[in-house]
Parts: C-alpha cells; structure tokens; sequence
C-alpha cells in the first residue's frame, strides 16, 4: 500500500453503523488520514444531499460520489453529473406501481419523491418497527426516514434530471425477479442496474456505477488507478472493487462480496471496521 494516494469508502455497511451515522471514531481516522496527505473520498449510493444527515459537524472528507456514481462534488463544487432520461424514469416507475413496489425518483438535488397516489400503499409497505423477511435493520430505518419528511408527494414527476431511481420490497422473490427484468431492459431504457441489498434495486444512466465514478473523481485530481484503495460490503460496490487496485471489503460483507477483494476487514462496521484497517494499514 505504500503508493496510495486515495481512500473511497462506502457509506452503508462499511462506515455507516446499524443507526446510520458515521461515529466519532471513523471521523477522527479520516481527520488524521488527510492531515498525513492521502485524499479520502465517500463513494455512495446514498444522494449528495443525505450524506449530511449521516455524517457528524466535524466530518471532513475531500470529495463525494454519489447516487452510485451518477454525481461527484470536490471543492465546493459539482464536477460531474450523469442524468437518466425522462422517458426512462416514467417507464419505470410505472413498472414498479403495477407490482406495487416502492419506489424513491432521485433529483440530483432536494428531497426524492413519490406521487402523491400512490402514498397509502407506500406507507403501508413500510409499517412496523421490524423489517421483516430478513431485510437489514439499516435500509428499513433508511425508509422510515424517508417517508418521516424526505420525501416530496408530488401529482406529476416534473421533467428535471434524476440521478437514481431506488427500488424496494420486502418481497425477496418479487424484487429478484423485478431486478431481473430492469437488467433485461437496461439496453431499451439506457440504464444501469445495480443493488445495495437483496431487497432492492437502483437504476442510474447507462454505464454509470460507483467505478466509473472513481475514474472520474481520480482523473479530476490526477490520481492514477494505481494509487486507488476502494472499502465496501454489497453489490453497488462491484464496480468500485473492478476498478479500484488495493481493494478491501468488510467483515460483514456477504463471502461472495468478499471474494472480490484484495483484503478483508478484522472488524464490521458497528465495530468501525473500516477505520481500524486504515489505521492499522496506514497510520501506524
């Protein structure tokens, strides 16, 4: 590792914790990475404009990919963005109201949102204080959120850019199957395909992942592939671990996300699995 240069963590799984913050511990990690000049960057399927409500004031970080590479933000700026066409978000959407899947349309800025007709069904998806079927306490929490005030119900979906539409059920043979069917369309709509759980699927612009993201965001500060160590634990992360070239998936990761990488994790991520590698591999 002595010719890295930049760090891309993921957020859930690796540094998010099961209350979907980022602790103090991690923070401090980072903190002490950057002042010894490496640059650390999240690369996330969560939108730009969450990342805030994750992370503590203190949180520093020198660039940001998110929406699963559809936006990457250094220097207080936005360097680039890669938008799903209109005609593609209302298809699918209307694919997923017709099984009643929920679904979130992600502009790349402001809250998501859902159309207002479809709002009792929505909610219904999500009542309770337990997932159920096995679906992670972190991505049902993430849903409660949504719909406690982040969402916006809207009669019509106006026609401005989208980075990500996200889909979810509790259902795990419907998703798969719907995933499934997304995939066998991706070349008719111009999208990607991608997941974070099993439960779920995310449609971003064709040929845009959390890799090409990294490509991007590296190329931006003229870093090359070689210098790169990506950490994550799920399938969004498949394309950050075919492109970065130090690559390190978590504790908790699934052994088939595992078996992609370079390295594994001695800790999860309620353990700051993430910030004790970094700073047994490269602080100490």
């Amino acid at each position: 590792m002595d010719n890295v240069k930049a760090i891309f963590l993921d957020m859930d799984g690796t540094i998010l914790q099961e209350n979907n913050r980022v602790s103090e511990t991690t923070t401090e990690t980072i903190k002490q990475l950057r002042q010894k000049g490496y640059k650390v960057f999240i690369a996330t399927g969560r939108s730009f404009d969450e990342i805030k409500h994750l992370t503590p004031d203190n949180f520093e970080i020198d660039g940001v990919i998110s929406s699963n590479g559809t936006r990457g933000d250094a220097e207080g700026s936005t360097i680039f963005e890669h938008s799903l066409t209109f005609e593609a978000v209302t298809q699918i959407v209307s694919e997923a109201k017709a099984q009643n899947i929920y679904y979130e349309v992600f502009p790349f800025s402001g809250n998501r949102m859902i159309l207002k007709e479809d709002e009792d069904w929505i909610r219904a998806t999500c009542e309770g204080d337990t997932p159920p079927n096995n679906v992670g306490i972190s991505e049902w929490n993430s849903r409660k959120h949504a719909l406690a005030g982040n969402v916006n119900w809207v009669n019509a979906l106006p026609e401005t850019k989208f980075s990500k539409i996200y889909m979810f059920t509790p259902d795990l043979e419907k998703i798969t199957a719907f995933r499934e069917h997304l995939i066998e369309e991706q070349q008719q709509l111009g999208i990607t395909v991608s997941n974070s759980s099993r439960f779920n699927a995310e449609t971003m612009a064709e040929g845009i992942d959390k890799g090409t993201g990294i490509k991007e965001m590296i190329e931006h500060y003229h870093i090359d592939q070689t210098e790169t160590l990506v950490i994550g634990d799920s399938d969004n992360d498949r394309s950050m671990f075919a492109f970065g070239h130090y690559t390190v998936a978590m504790k908790n990761a699934r052994p088939e996300i595992q078996a992609l990488t370079k390295d594994v994790t001695s800790y999860t991520n309620d353990e700051d699995g993430a910030a004790r590698y970094l700073e047994d591999n490269l602080l100490k």
